[in-house]
């Protein structure tokens, strides 16, 4: 897989924002048939029993059982069912921002991806039912949390890493940027620096890169030194003074960077890199033991 498209990918899909407006279980009848909409939102629709037809764009597909279908805001629609039996379906209505729209079309998934295993993907849709029946205050995250696992599975079985953007800012230009700032993460990069290699105007550059990677051009940096900081930390004995200069850090400044984004000190990270789970879990207990007394 192309490593710049694999940071593009992984990147946008960190900040993907979506949010569930409706889910249901529905059995229709023969016969029945919806003609002719155009929802501003996406649709999950998986197959449960029986067969019905789609046209998405005056293009025809067929419902079958374990299918889940993937369907765009913004695109004609029509449904009904084909044959005797009853067409039985789970199916939830989303949303996602404007830029994650782009990202999504921009990946030119599949109108559709087989379900080798179903019980997992119901037990999904139940999930999210229920999430939708509660008055919890924890609801909407639940929702939101079941969503994300929907939108996840499908973007690994339509295999996106084969596929092609056919967005344009993901240009040959994006490699050698992106290349650019992994061999100068030790030094002190600036946004107008970005900027002038890419032969941007700052504002303008700032936005494009939002829109490509899904967060701030400092964000992104600032993420690459942190995984650059782990990576060090738990590959090398460098001391963490070494680290932080590694990549570009005074050594108290990563330490409380460090500690911001991960919860811990880099030397405790080292200590659950190196050492097994449970060893660290248990070193880390005696150590704030030891502070108590």
């Amino acid at each position: 897989m192309n490593t710049t498209l694999e940071r593009i990918l992984q990147n946008q899909l960190n900040h993907i924002h979506a949010e569930v407006i409706m889910s249901a279980y529905t059995e229709s009848s023969p016969g029945w048939s919806e003609h002719r909409a155009e929802p501003d939102f996406y649709r999950f629709c998986y197959t449960d029993k029986g067969m019905g037809w789609l046209d998405i764009n005056d293009k025809r597909h067929v419902f079958k059982p374990e299918t889940l279908y993937l369907l765009p805001a913004r695109t004609m629609q029509s449904f009904g069912t084909e044959g005797g039996d009853p067409f039985c379906f789970y199916w939830c209505h989303f949303r996602m921002e404007h830029s994650d729209t782009q990202f999504i079309q921009a990946l030119q998934l599949p109108p559709f991806v087989c379900v080798r295993n179903g019980l997992p993907i119901r037990q999904l849709f139940a999930k999210m039912i229920d999430a939708q029946q509660s008055s919890a205050i924890t609801r909407e995250l639940r929702l939101k949390a079941v969503l994300l696992e929907l939108i996840a599975f499908y973007l690994d079985e339509s295999k996106i890493q084969h596929g092609k953007l056919t967005e344009p800012n993901f240009g040959v230009k994006w490699d050698e940027l992106l290349d650019y700032i992994e061999e100068n993460l030790h030094t002190g990069m600036q946004v107008e620096e970005l900027a002038r290699f890419a032969y941007l105007h700052p504002n303008y550059f700032i936005s494009t890169f939002k829109s490509v990677m899904g967060c701030s051009p400092i964000q992104y940096v600032t993420n690459r030194r942190i995984a650059a900081a782990k990576r060090l930390l738990a590959e090398t004995k460098l001391p963490v003074a070494a680290v932080a200069k590694h990549v570009g850090m005074q050594n108290h400044y990563l330490s409380r960077l460090f500690k911001r984004y991960t919860g811990i000190t880099p030397v405790q990270y080292r200590r659950i890199a190196c050492l097994g789970q449970d060893e660290a879990i248990r070193a880390l207990r005696n150590e704030e033991e030891g502070r108590g007394h």
